[in-house]
């Protein structure tokens, strides 16, 4: 019986015993990642083979391809602001993305002007309204702002409460809210509040309120296409490069029509930043974006500072040397930064 008992005790240790767990066979297609990332790796260290010992013509074709490959996803209307972000990061380790670098080693970075290389000349009268948070160069002639000259950096944002209600420029009374407005046209910030909120808290609140900041657009225009391209450059640039210098504006032709107050109708508004590299170089960027656009690519508006000079009656940057003025104000970006 004893027999028996340690017989039935053995065969239910066996029955209880723990099987040993299998390893699973790798399966085809974890074969397949593994030979795919590894193919992968060779490629990358062959393209660093090539580009590091490779001539300048072949490292200067290889990052133009780099650039249009980045560039697409990361100026798309529809890609993810963490991931543009990281591309811009990709982009921006890219020596050529800078485009065009003028000497620019000579010029003053006063901290009590938003201006770059001089303040803008004007073939029409023009008068300096100052604010804390930017420059307005005032148009008497269209009752709008000729220019607004911002200067953005990354310094930690600032907040403020902003009251969307237009109040009016005592050195300009007779620009009332309500001069602005006809049928889909209505007044609409040229400097944004958010980027002067950021930079100034409540004095920038203040200045975003002025009349004078304000000119006719169409909500749709306002709210997406001019929205984008002040994202980027008033709020995305300033966090990438450190510093920039901005002039924005509304552009306006003789035989264009006009609100009922006699303000014409705005053509167009342009917007140019300006750059400091870390080498002490300057570049620029100019886009003219008609006041009926739709498209939120901002590729499709750019043009050259030359342009928008005619179309002013601007000059910008006029304390440059002509040669290097010339050179870099008839440059057209062949992207967005």
């Amino acid at each position: 019986m004893a027999t028996k008992r340690a017989k039935k005790k053995t065969a239910k240790k066996r029955a209880t015993r723990k099987k040993t767990p299998t390893k699973a066979k790798p399966t085809k297609q974890s074969h397949w990642l593994r030979n795919c990332l590894m193919l992968l790796a060779l490629v990358v260290l062959a393209l660093s083979g090539i580009y590091y010992f490779g001539s300048f013509e072949t490292r200067a074709k290889m990052e133009q391809i780099a650039l249009s490959a980045i560039n697409g996803p990361r100026t798309h209307a529809a890609t993810p602001a963490p991931v543009s972000m990281l591309l811009d990061l990709c982009y921006d380790a890219i020596p050529s993305s800078e485009g065009l670098v003028v000497e620019g080693s000579e010029l003053g970075r006063e901290a009590d002007t938003p201006f770059l290389a001089g303040v803008p000349h004007s073939r029409h009268a023009i008068r300096a309204l100052p604010q804390p948070s930017y420059t307005n160069l005032f148009s008497e002639r269209h009752l709008q702002a000729a220019a607004i000259a911002l200067r953005l950096n990354d310094a930690p944002r600032q907040r403020a409460k902003f009251d969307e209600t237009i109040q009016v420029d005592a050195r300009v009374a007779q620009l009332k809210p309500e001069a602005l407005i006809y049928d889909e046209w209505r007044p609409r910030p040229i400097a944004p509040a958010k980027a002067l909120i950021g930079q100034h808290g409540a004095r920038g609140a203040s200045d975003a309120q002025l009349a004078t900041n304000y000119a006719p657009m169409a909500d749709s225009f306002a709210d997406e296409v001019w929205a984008k391209a002040m994202r980027e450059l008033t709020l995305r640039y300033p966090k990438r490069f450190g510093e920039v210098w901005i002039f924005l504006g509304p552009i306006y032709h003789q035989g264009n029509a006009k609100l009922p107050s006699g303000i014409p109708f705005p053509d167009s508004f342009y917007a140019i930043a300006l750059d400091l590299t870390d080498e002490g170089g300057l570049r620029a960027l100019a886009l003219r974006i008609p006041s009926t656009a739709e498209s939120k690519d901002l590729n499709k508006y750019l043009t050259s500072i030359s342009e928008i000079e005619a179309a002013t009656g601007l000059q910008f940057l006029p304390e440059l040397d002509f040669s290097i003025r010339d050179t870099l104000g008839n440059y057209v970006s062949p992207s967005v930064w």
